[in-house]
């Protein structure tokens, strides 16, 4: 995460490289890989973030948690999400290792047996700890596993954005299509509509109150997941934000997991 969310919002709590330069008539895939692209330049990053879980009745739930990346010279890339807070949720851990070739694995790691169990098939559908993200929506997501069609540009509160509707190419994926809006200018993911197996809007994610890191590279210091079908929503604060602080490879792996 970069790699950590949905590939339209580029990251969970991720970057995009600052720019001023408005694109003109991209294509759909055009526009996703210039996301993309702006998204690179750091090696690896840390990030503390808290989370909300609302119910439908407006009774909240927080949780705090370190989020790790790493991207390396070869192209893989790994993120892990470990929460801190509170004491019977510290230790919990999500691994996500996206390697060159190969379908990205999930595993997630329970202190209470200390057990690494993988994430396959039907359970990627899940909630990640009662919250409105799902496991595919924390995978890598591999921009080859969909096609692009670009739907509109159209105005975005004070903003202009591309708007683009995302479909899987196989039937793994939990949702139908996925309609994005990103902003034309910086290419900021800015909002995702989420549409169930029976083409029924079923979630809305937006990025809220973008800043600068290293004055280049935009992040959102809130991301909201709103579930439209059960009235919850989930909401993302970045607390600390560090880029580049050397991790490596071995911290992203089975035997880290066990060592939280």
């Amino acid at each position: 995460m970069f790699r950590i969310l949905l590939l339209a919002l580029i990251s969970l709590l991720g970057l995009t490289l600052a720019t001023n330069l408005l694109a003109a008539s991209l294509t759909a895939q055009e526009t996703i890989e210039r996301s993309k692209q702006n998204g690179k330049g750091f090696k690896d990053l840390t990030q503390k973030v808290k989370m909300i879980l609302l119910d439908e009745e407006g009774d909240s739930k927080e949780r705090v948690m370190l989020m790790q990346a790493l991207t390396e010279a070869d192209g893989d890339s790994f993120s892990l999400l470990t929460f801190t807070a509170p004491r019977r949720e510290k230790g919990i851990a999500l691994l996500t290792v996206a390697e060159k070739q190969e379908a990205d694995k999930q595993y997630l790691y329970l202190p209470s047996t200390r057990r690494v169990k993988r994430i396959l098939g039907g359970n990627r559908a899940a909630s990640f700890r009662g919250s409105e993200f799902t496991f595919e929506d924390l995978s890598d997501q591999s921009t080859s596993d969909y096609r692009f069609e670009l739907v509109a540009e159209e105005a975005c509160g004070e903003l202009s954005c591309y708007v683009l509707d995302r479909f899987p190419k196989t039937d793994e994926s939990s949702y139908s299509k996925t309609r994005l809006w990103i902003d034309a200018q910086h290419f900021r993911p800015i909002k995702a509509d989420f549409y169930d197996l029976d083409d029924k809007l079923l979630k809305t994610m937006t990025t809220q109150n973008y800043r600068l890191a290293d004055n280049q590279y935009w992040y959102p210091e809130f991301i909201v997941m709103e579930n439209h079908q059960t009235r919850k929503s989930t909401r993302m604060q970045s607390l600390k934000l560090e880029l580049n602080t050397g991790l490596s490879a071995r911290q992203f792996s089975e035997l880290a997991l066990r060592r939280n």
